[in-house]
């Protein structure tokens, strides 16, 4: 991997979806979308590569951990803790997300984004343009 390269770990637990978001956050110059469907999986490929950013969308259920389980541990481990999180919600204005986000400086994209438009707001929130 070049150190020019941008990695993201997408944690969505449905196939289709994922691979619809993976082809467009790949537009994103020099871009790599690397996915899991399992919170586990998450925290593990989170640790072991170098991970430019997290998208992790918290309205789909996960097989093993809630998504705030995911971000707890996300941000407890060292090796993890500074990679810039960002969730995708129908609800970005709930109370518990917004009191989330203050205190474990997360971001969150509206799911009402259509696909094509989340590779510009992914790479704002990064400030990857």
């Amino acid at each position: 991997m070049s150190i020019q390269t941008r990695r993201i770990l997408l944690i969505h637990p449905h196939d289709v979806i994922e691979e619809m978001m993976q082809l467009c956050l790949e537009t994103i110059p020099d871009c790599e979308v690397i996915t899991v469907n399992s919170g586990f999986e998450a925290l593990e490929k989170a640790s072991a590569e170098q991970i430019g950013a997290i998208l992790l969308d918290l309205d789909e259920t996960m097989p093993d951990l809630c998504w705030r389980e995911i971000c707890q541990n996300l941000r407890q481990n060292p090796l993890t803790n500074s990679i810039p999180l960002i969730l995708l919600t129908a609800t970005p204005q709930s109370q518990e997300l917004l009191e989330f986000q203050q205190t474990k400086k997360i971001k969150a994209i509206s799911k009402t984004f259509d696909l094509l438009n989340l590779t510009t707001q992914v790479s704002r929130l990064l400030k990857w343009n």
